[in-house]
This record gives C-alpha cells, sequence and structure tokens, in this order.
C-alpha cells in the first residue's frame, strides 16, 4: 500500500471516529436533557405540595455562635432551570442545570448587640451560611462605633443545585444547608438519578427518616 492510500484509509477511519463521537455526543446530550427535565419535573410538583402543606422541620439548626432556631417549617419552595447560553447571546438546547430553593421558617428573631470584635465574627457566620440579617452601627458619645445591633430572622435559606460534568454521564448535586447549615457536592451516575433517589433526597431536606446516605455512599 502507498503512503498516499495509508493516508486515506487513515484519513477515512479519523472522519468515521470523529462522526461516530459526534452521534454519541448528541445521544449523550438528550439523554442528559432528559434526565434533567425528569429532575425538574419531580421537583416543581414536590415544590407545590410543600405550599400547600408547609411540613414541620422538627429538628433545630444551630448558628454558630448565635443560638439554636426551632419550630420550623418548609416553605417558600421554587425550582426552575436554565438553557446553557452562547457566545451569540442564544441560548443553546443543552440544559445547563437544575435548581431547587427553600427556606427553613419559623415567625421569630434573634435580637443582641455584640461588641466589634464578636460583631465581626457573627458576620462571618452569617455571611458563610447565606443567613438574611440586619446590623445597625452604635456609636458612642464619641460618634465612633462600639458596638453592632443585629435582627436575625429565623429564616435559612437551602438549596439544590445540579449540573453536569463534561464529557461524562454524570449529575453534579450541591446540596447548601439542607438538614442543617453547610455545603455538600456530590456526583451520581445518570441511570442512579431516579425517582426514589429524588424521594430520598426529598426526606432528607423535610428532616424525615431516609436512606439518602447509604444511596450516594458518601
Amino acid at each position: 500500500m502507498s503512503l498516499f492510500e495509508q493516508m486515506k484509509a487513515q484519513a477515512q477511519k479519523t472522519l468515521e471516529e470523529k462522526s461516530n463521537t459526534a452521534t454519541l455526543s448528541a445521544d449523550a446530550l438528550a439523554l442528559r436533557n432528559a434526565k434533567l427535565m425528569e429532575v425538574f419535573s419531580y421537583w416543581r410538583e414536590f415544590a407545590d405540595l410543600i405550599k400547600v402543606i408547609q411540613p414541620e422541620f422538627n429538628h433545630p439548626i444551630a448558628l454558630p455562635g448565635i443560638g439554636e432556631i426551632t419550630g420550623l417549617k418548609v416553605v417558600e419552595p421554587f425550582s426552575d432551570y436554565r438553557y446553557t447560553m452562547l457566545a451569540n447571546l442564544n441560548f443553546s438546547e443543552e440544559i445547563n442545570h437544575v435548581s431547587l430553593v427553600y427556606f427553613y421558617k419559623a415567625p421569630k428573631e434573634f435580637r443582641f448587640q455584640k461588641e466589634l470584635g464578636i460583631a465581626v465574627r457573627v458576620k462571618d457566620v452569617l455571611t458563610r451560611y447565606g443567613i438574611l440579617h440586619t446590623a445597625e452601627d452604635i456609636k458612642n458619645e464619641q460618634n465612633r462605633v462600639f458596638e453592632i445591633a443585629f435582627t436575625i430572622p429565623w429564616a435559612v435559606k437551602g438549596s439544590i443545585l445540579v449540573t453536569v460534568l463534561p464529557n461524562q454521564d454524570v449529575l453534579h448535586f450541591v446540596l447548601k444547608n439542607i438538614l442543617k447549615l453547610g455545603e455538600i457536592e456530590i456526583d451520581m451516575p445518570f441511570n442512579q438519578v431516579d425517582h426514589a433517589f429524588l424521594d430520598e433526597l426529598s426526606k432528607l431536606l423535610l428532616g424525615q427518616d431516609n436512606q439518602f446516605w447509604k444511596l450516594v455512599k458518601l
């Protein structure tokens, strides 16, 4: 076989491999979008039910250095999804992420004053966990700030964000303030993110007995 014949055969093989890859990529994109829409559909219905029921959340949530909030309910859920935006500001057919946002709430609030050094640490905690609050400067007779007055509603915003990992049949979950303060990241294969998986994750969110951690095997 001549050099040109060898190169032609190699070029043909490369083109076939690229064609197969493109086909697989299109199939993978379709499967990925379908799975993300399945997750969104589940959460949309879940959110609608939560709005009606407003279930009690029977677990205290500790704000470090501040106190515990109790007597909470799960309220104000909202589910959404977004497509990936292209460079020309149009949207592609690829779903970028699916999200669920919710609150643990009770009709109470913390009110207290802290000297500046401690107040900085309090602000760090509130900022780290995304806790809404107001902070008012208290000044002395020399018009210098010496304390901060805090008002902190008993409201913890939580969220679940689901994105994809490039070129992998995996969904990436970021759980923020679910059951307790903090953030956890989990990767799950597509075929394991089914209705049963979402049920166990929802039970975790609601503070009910669940098998979620056994499923993810952290």
